[in-house]
């Protein structure tokens, strides 16, 4: 069961009574001053556009997080007229499967034939039909009225098959209104779709909101062509088996691996459901040629074989992660393969990706990929001579840096602030209005959605209490029901267990004694006091501060 951001609308604004229908308005949910959870509305007059709903991810300070998605005030305050997907990264479709109650059965998505199928193979998997929406094919650059908007489309090079740019056109005050969202883009590649002269045609605008993630790199991002003829070199001198490791939506080179292969004369696996399920999409969308079942399969110890390893972000249960703690059946490494990381480290899960090439290393796999004297990885990302030219086709008046955090966004102004155009920083979970300027207009709650198993839920003290407890463990306080008198005080990960045979007695007698102190104080506030009094007991005796987890026993 796929746990649902509820519809329940207690407590939601309505942003559409509270804005009117004079305005042109816009709003970021996710990706904006963090990666990932990429969700944005533009309003006006009563229609209301999203543009992608994505899926933000788990790190160290969120253990046992499974992702989050956009702000659920957004969500259900600005019911959608119509999606735009722009196209299938987890970051910007992976809300979607959580929102069925939100988004009203019917409502328009349009996406590229390869996001469509991606997006509704998915919800398959998950036991909800497609059919609750109602998905468009957007297969060419294309104009769509949804009035008072026109929407343009403008496919772009990306490290996914079939991305494109949104363009909005409207009218406000009896002027016309030009907006290009670039979302994810670089401009060497190989969308055949892409065509710099109709974005041309489109300019000039008045606003450009375009990716910041490229903006720490000098120079423009490299075509997969180049990725292509590196591998093709690499696998064709290598001997024994080889594992690549890449994201699992990098399907352009997933293909090209498997044509290397078949040249080769190696068979090729394929490890991790994603990159199946990707290049299923694939083949639906006519990105591939061949289905997954006539590939010529591996067995799992030929010395000739080519393996394609989903998960190169080295998340716990990734095919990647599991490969190189032999954890997969049949399946393990040994000295004389070669591992390939074809991917760069997305900021913060570099410790765990350095395990995982270690682990490899220490069985004798030559692992290549690292050094960047070969290239076998070019980002999806425009760096900053693509974002220039980007703004240099298109005029803009006022460009509003997106899909970063604040390193990118701040670098992102540094780069371009001799340019002779107006920037515009703008903030998540916050109303704009787009005239003759860019208008704060107010701050939205923050309602991150936090997904878990089983659940959604908007707690994020839970993960400071899980990383309190996994730092200095926790102390069992155990009351009787009736009197402010402890029976038990036991401690978990907390210390040795020497040590805690030298210091249990006197923890006991010195909690014990707290407990008499306070026994007669106001009932309301003595638990609070005990806690803060015990902890500056652990403090003392063991250095630590374990989360104090107060049990009261039946009476």
């Amino acid at each position: 069961m796929v746990p649902q951001v509820s519809a329940d609308s207690s407590g939601i604004i309505d942003f559409p009574r509270r804005l009117g229908n004079k305005g042109l308005f816009f709003a970021f949910g996710g990706g904006v001053g963090k990666f990932g959870t990429n969700f944005t509305v533009f309003y006006q007059n009563g229609i209301t556009l999203w543009i992608d709903a994505g899926a933000g991810f788990s790190n160290h300070n969120t253990p046992g997080l499974e992702k989050n998605l956009p702000n659920r005030q957004l969500l259900l305050g600005f019911p959608p007229t119509a999606i735009f997907l722009t196209h299938g990264h987890e970051d910007h479709i992976g809300a979607l499967p959580h929102l069925t109650k939100v988004i009203p059965q019917g409502t328009p998505i349009y996406a590229s034939p390869f996001t469509s199928a991606l997006v509704q193979n998915r919800l398959r998997d998950r036991g909800i039909d497609p059919k609750i929406w109602n998905f468009n094919l957007v297969e060419q650059n294309s104009q769509i009225e949804i009035s008072p908007f026109r929407v343009f489309t403008f496919f772009m090079p990306h490290s996914i098959p079939q991305c494109f740019s949104v363009g909005l056109e409207t009218k406000l005050d009896g002027v016309t209104k030009r907006i290009y969202f670039s979302s994810d883009f670089k401009l060497k590649g190989g969308e055949v779709r892409h065509k710099v002269q109709q974005i041309k045609k489109f300019a000039p605008i008045d606003y450009l909101f375009v990716d910041s993630t490229g903006s720490l790199n000098e120079g423009e991002t490299a075509d997969e062509k180049e990725v292509d003829e590196s591998l093709e070199k690499l696998i064709l001198k290598t001997k024994g088996r080889i594992f690549l490791t890449t994201f699992a939506s990098q399907v352009e080179r997933i293909k090209n691996c498997a044509r290397i292969a078949a040249r080769a004369g190696r068979p090729v696996g394929f490890l991790g459901r994603s990159l199946k399920a990707q290049w299923q999409a694939g083949f639906e969308a006519k990105e591939v040629d061949t289905p997954l079942h006539l590939l010529r399969q591996s067995a799992p110890n030929n010395p000739k074989a080519l393996w394609l390893v989903a998960g190169c972000q080295a998340d716990d249960n990734s095919s990647f992660s599991r490969l190189t703690r032999g954890m997969l059946p049949k399946m393990r490494l040994k000295s004389g393969d070669t591992l390939i990381y074809s991917a760069s480290m997305i900021p913060g899960n570099e410790g765990r990706i350095y395990e995982c090439l270690n682990r490899a290393a220490a069985e004798g796999v030559n692992v290549i990929g690292l050094t960047g004297d070969v290239r076998v990885h070019a980002s999806g990302h425009g760096r900053r001579g693509d974002i220039q030219k980007l703004i240099g086709y298109l005029r803009p008046k006022t460009i509003v840096p997106v899909h970063g955090d604040a390193l990118h966004l701040h670098a992102f102004l540094n780069f371009v602030k001799d340019i002779k155009i107006k920037i515009s920083l703008s903030e998540g979970n916050a109303i704009y209005s787009l005239g003759s300027d860019i208008e704060f207009i107010e701050k939205v709650a923050d309602e991150t959605c936090l997904v878990e198993p089983g659940e959604i839920h908007f707690e994020e003290n839970l993960y400071r209490e899980r990383l309190r407890i996994g730092k200095d463990g926790i102390c069992i306080v155990l009351f009787d029901a009736e009197h402010f008198q402890i029976k038990k005080l036991t401690y978990v990960g907390v210390m040795s267990a020497s040590n805690y045979q030298n210091t249990e007695k006197e923890l006991f007698i010195k909690a014990a004694k707290l407990a008499a102190d306070l026994s007669g104080k106001n009932s309301t506030t003595r638990e609070t006091s005990f806690r803060n009094q015990l902890g500056r007991v652990h403090q003392s005796l063991l250095g630590r501060e374990p989360y104090i987890k107060i049990i009261r026993s039946a009476p």
